[in-house]
């Protein structure tokens, strides 16, 4: 996929990029990608794409963070034609020997808050590389994500895809689409994923709403309304018990 790297860091531990990956018009997989030192990939855009490694495949959106190891050959497919917006930490000291293998797992609506801020701090040379170096120890312990099939992947890629829209799926509806049992639906995908189907779209709600405030969008209201909310201060409420801080102080940190 075309790309465009902006360099944010550098320093003798580790190196920070900012990577803006634009889709191609073609669908089918890309051609194999060789890394050449691990990474660690956190999401800074909601757009959606699938990776392949080996035999297994995993769904990467905008609450998924990656880590890639030495020598890792891949093969990627955009699932939208959405800009896909990353922030890579390329680490220089040597690697541990569970660092052989991949690892995906999901973050928190405040880490992702974390990794806007900290982009924003090193972007205005203002600091930010104690809080990547905190988010990628985080990493370490986080619960690791398993290759998705069937109807828990299917079901997580309606998600992604309707989450900033304001009228979005039931229960029933996102069960009937991936043809489970709303029970059974539910039961899974918290197995797989450990949240619940609303913490899942609830997530990836914040996660557009912080993507356009880093765009430069001022108008609260106006994306409470886009992503489904009864009014600014319902998103406001949420926004405050996920993330710890109000949506005008994260507007003003990360425009």
């Amino acid at each position: 996929m075309p790309h465009d790297r902006t360099l944010l860091y550098a320093g003798r531990e580790f190196t920070v990029e900012h990577l803006r990956s634009h889709g191609k018009e073609e669908p089918g997989w890309s051609g194999p990608y060789t890394l050449e030192s691990r990474r660690i990939v956190f999401p800074a855009g909601r757009a959606m794409l699938d990776l392949r490694w080996g035999e297994s495949t995993w769904q990467i959106d905008g609450l998924t963070a990656m880590h890639l190891a030495d020598a890792m050959v891949y093969q990627l497919r955009a699932a939208t034609q959405a800009t896909q917006r990353s922030v890579i930490v390329s680490r220089h000291h040597p690697g541990r020997a569970d660092d052989a293998t991949p690892a995906f797992c999901l973050l928190s609506p405040r880490s992702l808050y974390r990794i806007h801020a900290a982009q924003r701090q090193l972007r205005a040379g203002d600091g930010g590389a104690l809080a990547i170096a905190s988010l990628v120890d985080e990493f370490g312990t986080a619960r690791r994500q398993s290759p998705l099939t069937g109807a828990v992947a299917r079901a997580r890629r309606l998600l992604a895809e309707t989450a900033d829209r304001g009228t979005r799926l039931s229960l029933h509806e996102l069960a009937d689409a991936v043809s489970r049992s709303p029970f059974h639906l539910a039961r899974s995908f918290r197995q797989h994923t450990g949240l619940s189907l609303h913490q899942y779209r609830l997530h990836l709600r914040l996660a557009s709403a912080m993507e356009r405030l880093v765009d430069g969008d001022t108008d609260l209201a106006g994306i409470a309304h886009d992503l489904g909310y009864c009014s600014q201060s319902h998103l406001g409420a949420v926004f405050r018990r996920e993330i710890g801080i109000t949506l005008g102080e994260a507007r003003r940190a990360l425009a």
